[in-house]
């Protein structure tokens, strides 16, 4: 089974993003949705906890109650997402989301090594620093994610 997994989608961070983002993002769902390939979402929650500016994008399309949060970068570090995608024989993972220099590599490398066949959407997923992004995507690469465009 594969999923879309949609990664730190929030208030806090679209700001340092081009604007065209969450619409390919929300495109890119509604897709999955239309293709039947379940929606997670995961969320930074900051390392003390929850408040208002980490809420999920206001514009962001939410098409599952499957939504997690996270204190570290990597998705993999709670524990009740990895047993929801073991529940559902979760075998292929399409990622999107930001900051494709942290957390959505730290989930990538984190999938690849729970065995996990990965794809990241470069449509569909940005980063802060576009020149580190590069070596990031060629590791990744190396690492055996698939790289992707999705129009």
């Amino acid at each position: 089974m594969k999923i879309l997994l949609v990664i730190d989608v929030q208030e806090k961070y679209l700001p340092y993003y081009d604007a065209d983002l969450l619409p390919r993002i929300n495109a890119r769902i509604s897709a999955a949705k239309s293709e039947n390939t379940s929606v997670f979402y995961v969320r930074n929650i900051g390392i003390n906890g929850d408040s208002d500016e980490y809420s999920l994008a206001k514009d962001l399309l939410i098409v599952s109650d499957n939504i997690y949060e996270k204190k570290f970068p990597s998705a993999f570090t709670n524990a009740s997402f990895v047993k929801a995608l073991e529940n559902l024989n979760v075998t292929d993972i399409e990622v999107v989301g930001v900051d494709g220099n942290s957390c959505v590599k730290h989930t990538c490398i984190d999938a690849l090594k729970s065995g996990y066949k990965v794809t990241l959407n470069r449509s569909c997923t940005a980063a802060r620093n576009a020149k580190i992004y590069e070596k990031t995507l060629e590791e990744l690469a190396e690492l055996g994610t698939t790289l992707c465009q999705w129009k």
